[in-house]
């Protein structure tokens, strides 16, 4: 697979705090499959993949892969810096995936498939 096989997005930020009802629009769920092809295929050229919903990115996010450790058992786990709380399906957003490659340009992309799961599936082997 490669990066123009996907659809570019922007990220955007709900502020904390907003109790707006969103309307429900889709069931849409990360796509896992699709994302690690991606990374399979290109692992070469990424540093680090983080995941979660488009609309809503700063609340929403966690890191899931890295060329230093590969997959996190959990977003957001022990190593990352920030606590944000990881959202992989939605009824109202997208799920996209923020790519950031070596030479630390950082693109972002719809990932998702029909679907309400919104658990982390770990994609790496267990230890």
């Amino acid at each position: 697979m490669d990066f123009i096989d996907l659809k570019p997005i922007d990220l955007q930020h709900t502020p904390m705090g907003s109790r707006i009802k969103n309307p429900n629009r889709h069931e849409w769920q990360l796509d896992w499959d699709k994302m690690a092809q991606l990374i399979r295929d290109n692992q070469d050229v990424i540093a680090v993949v983080q995941a979660g919903l488009a609309e809503d990115w700063l609340n929403t996010h966690g890191t899931m892969w890295d060329d230093k450790w590969g997959y996190y058992r959990y977003p957001n786990d022990y190593r990352e810096f920030d606590d944000t709380v990881f959202w992989g399906a939605s009824t109202w957003a997208t799920p996209a995936i923020l790519v950031t490659f070596h030479n630390e340009l950082a693109k972002s992309f719809a990932c998702y498939k029909i679907g309400t799961d919104p658990d982390f599936h770990y994609l790496g082997r267990r230890h």
